[in-house]
């Protein structure tokens, strides 16, 4: 038997909650056929099964959060014993053997004057239950772990898991990640049914009554009439969506931010790109390479606020802002330094092509030192951008747009292109911004690529 792992999805992810079995169980998979996805606080990550053979076992129900190389199921050949699965704990202690068969509910037992006694300890420490029992506790998500039994012996039956489910508090049949975003979104549990095991309350669940309207009375006439708010809808926060605010807003309000704009010639940029063999790289990814070799001379710019220092890096990792239907998302290009304009176009092409499939992993998009965020192709002459932090700077490109300028005397029409700086005043004075954004202009206008 095959165990399958929530995968370590980056230095910085300690744990993640599956979104969704792509497999159920009994359907056979084969070694990176995609079995489930999971999501951390910028991305879904589809994931792939280590093993070939029948899935046998789903172990981590979704939305239930738990730590990274934690063992979410089971693949084995269709034939072969299921192990014990107390020794996966929780809901996993809960299952029922898919081999197990149902047994009959014990025959009433004579009254008792004292309480029966608590379930022995079954071997490999599970608690006594009868296998209908296990299946039962599996549907209405109880741990019959902590069921004392009425059954022969203190072993606990069908009808024990039955009368602990009724007496549950509502704590315990709802997620935790229900619980959270239910605080957050201001939602009364009491009011949300549950579309989970024995009703058990979901994620999806909360969600779903938090984007519901909720219907409104008709004020008395004597209170006059209710002021006109318009009509539209609510729309729930993704865990994407919510971490961008709270990066941001904190990146505002803890940086001073300060703008320099230049406008750039994009004619020699322009013959770079036509000019290049065996690839053709975006002007996203010439601005990308220029920036990188920019960075190189100006150091102070590639840096980080330290609290007590200033932190200089002597490697550059280029964020490069990638929208997406669910939220922006800053893949990584790593080392750029050492980066050819046909390296950089590699590697970019491949992040962008794993961030639109749902494939990055949090090493992917994290660590930058320095961003890139072009709105270009929307048709945006200009914009100032937020400083992604830690980073100390950002660059906002707008598009290229041909326009006459004076040359010489003599006016010209030129592909002119917009870039502006957003700088963080605790670690970048003006006079350093204004020299790199000079500098990184002359790159991109003598084509130095």
């Amino acid at each position: 038997m095959h165990e399958i792992k929530l995968p370590q999805l980056g230095q910085s992810v300690e744990e993640a909650s599956i979104v969704q079995w792509m497999k159920q169980e009994g359907d056979a998979v084969s070694q990176g056929d995609v079995l489930f996805s999971v999501q951390t606080d910028k991305a879904e990550i589809e994931c792939e099964s280590t093993a070939s053979g029948v899935l046998r076992k789903i172990l981590v129900q979704p939305d239930v959060e738990v730590p990274v190389l934690t063992v979410v199921a089971l693949v084995g050949d269709a034939d072969e014993p299921l192990p014990e699965l107390s020794q996966y704990g929780g809901d996993a202690a809960a299952s029922t053997s898919a081999t197990a068969q149902a047994e009959p509910a014990s025959a009433p037992q004579p009254a008792q004057a004292t309480v029966p006694a608590a379930a022995p300890a079954a071997a490999g420490g599970a608690t006594a239950a009868s296998p209908r029992a296990r299946k039962k506790a599996q549907e209405l998500g109880v741990d019959p772990s902590a069921i004392a039994g009425s059954g022969p012996r203190g072993r606990v039956i069908e009808e024990d898991v039955i009368a602990q489910a009724a007496s549950a508090p509502q704590a315990a049949r709802v997620t935790p990640t229900a619980q959270r975003v239910a605080e957050l979104e201001g939602v009364d549990l009491a009011t949300v049914q549950g579309t989970g095991p024995g009703g058990k309350i979901m994620k999806a669940d909360v969600t779903r009554a938090a984007s519901t309207p909720t219907p409104q009375v008709a004020p008395a006439a004597a209170a006059g009439p209710a002021p006109d708010e318009g009509e539209g809808r609510r729309v729930p926060l993704t865990p994407m969506r919510r971490i961008i605010a709270e990066r941001m807003a904190q990146s505002k309000f803890t940086a001073p931010h300060y703008y320099i704009t230049l406008e750039v010639d994009m004619t020699a940029a322009s013959a770079a790109r036509k000019a290049t063999q065996g690839f053709k790289a975006s002007f996203n990814e010439i601005i990308l390479y220029a920036v990188a070799k920019a960075l190189r001379a100006h150091p102070q710019v590639n840096a980080r606020w330290a609290d007590d220092a200033i932190d200089e890096l002597d490697r550059i990792h280029l964020g490069f802002a990638v929208s997406l239907p669910t939220g922006l998302i800053v893949p990584v290009i790593r080392d750029a330094q050492n980066l050819s304009l046909e390296g950089v176009h590699n590697t970019a092409t491949a992040l962008i092509a794993k961030a639109r499939n749902g494939k990055l992993v949090p090493d992917d998009y994290t660590g930058s030192t320095f961003t890139i965020s072009n709105l270009g192709a929307f048709g945006v002459d200009q914009f100032t951008a937020i400083i992604n932090q830690p980073n100390s700077a950002i660059l906002a490109i707008g598009r290229i747009k041909e326009k006459p300028v004076v040359i010489d005397g003599g006016i010209h029409i030129r592909p002119m292109m917009n870039m502006t700086l957003s700088s963080d005043h605790r670690v970048i004075d003006g006079a350093a911004a204004a020299q790199f954004m000079a500098d990184l202009r002359k790159i991109i206008e003598k084509g130095e690529f």
